[in-house]
């Protein structure tokens, strides 16, 4: 059996325990909050729909100390991942720990350097490679169903809701940037896994309802290879009343034809598709699904360190450059 331990359900921790099902050969074998009052609901809802009841600890370094994992998911407030990632790092321990990796470059050198002392293996919870849109659209792109690709466009749109109390602090939550346009800077590197050569962004406080230091508009530029522009934005502008909580889109324009991925649906415009209809999506397995079937040797491939560690490190720069109103070279 693969031993998990789970700290935190500060974000995406959920895509652990919605896998279990597809994965017998995993165990949960303890749980623990990472800050006082840290809501564990999703996960805790999941173990009870799934019949488990795993040991609660008080905190993660006594849960590694004493359980000794295979696996600890760090999903703590994002100014923790660093710490947390390097402690399971250093005792060999895999780590799939939410993104982004750290809150500033010299830590996120501090993490990579960590991974490369330890045989265990890290992912940042990029999880938009894993859905069935997303995917599709790289199926697509690979298969040079618009050829070269020359301009790209990203967006990540959220309801700002009731969130926890450390999103009023930046040096707790990061900002906009690295937590919710980090997506979009992903869409983007998964359709053109291409270097970035600069990065101008911009971000703002307006309309935040009281909180405190937190952006909700932000927009970034990255030039990329093969004079290539990619534009990402993302917001905590969409209504209460929406949908969905989530609106994600990306714009792919090609020499050949155009892709778009909307409403969780994939549109192709080239010589044989007018892009009225959606194609039928692919579907890949689920994200810790991929991480748990890596360990074993025979992952799909979506994603690496270096993948997790250049997502992030691209979030932090485009976060430097709103701080700073300059260009920035990646």
């Amino acid at each position: 059996m693969i031993r998990i331990c789970i700290a935190g359900n500060s974000g995406h921790a959920a895509t652990v325990t919605r896998a279990l099902p597809r994965l017998p050969q995993v165990e949960i074998a303890g749980w623990c909050r990472t800050w006082t009052g840290e809501p564990m609901t999703e996960v805790l809802d999941d173990f009870a729909k799934l019949g488990l009841s795993p040991t609660e600890y008080p905190d993660y370094l006594t849960m590694i100390d004493v359980v000794q994992p295979d696996v600890l998911v760090v999903d703590g407030m994002f100014c923790d991942h660093e710490a947390m990632t390097r402690q399971a790092l250093a005792r060999g321990i895999h780590v799939y720990c939410d993104k982004p990796l750290a809150l500033t470059l010299d830590g996120l050198t501090r993490v990579q350097q960590a991974a490369a002392a330890s045989p265990a293996l890290l992912w940042a919870m990029q999880t938009a490679r894993y859905d069935p849109w997303f995917y599709t659209a790289k199926q697509l792109v690979d298969a040079d169903a618009i050829g070269e690709i020359r301009l790209l466009t990203a967006q990540k749109s959220y309801r700002l809701g009731q969130r926890a109390p450390f999103f009023r602090h930046r040096a707790q939550h990061g900002g906009l940037i690295p937590w919710v346009a980090i997506h979009g800077i992903d869409f983007i590197r998964y359709l053109y896994p291409h270097a970035a050569k600069s990065i101008f962004a911009h971000h703002a406080t307006a309309a935040n309802q009281g909180y405190e230091d937190l952006e909700v508009t932000a927009q970034l530029m990255m030039t990329m290879e093969n004079d290539v522009c990619a534009q990402v934005s993302a917001d905590y502008l969409r209504p209460a009343h929406a949908a969905t909580h989530g609106d994600d889109r990306v714009r792919a324009a090609g020499t050949h034809g155009i892709i778009e991925v909307r409403g969780d649906a994939v549109y192709l415009i080239n010589d044989k598709n007018d892009g009225s209809q959606p194609v039928p999506l692919q579907h890949p397995p689920m994200i810790f699904e991929d991480f748990i079937h890596t360990l074993e040797g025979h992952g799909l491939g979506l994603l690496d360190l270096s993948e997790s560690l250049e997502d992030s490190r691209l979030a932090l720069l485009a976060r430097e450059s709103a701080d700073t109103g300059r260009i920035v070279i990646a």
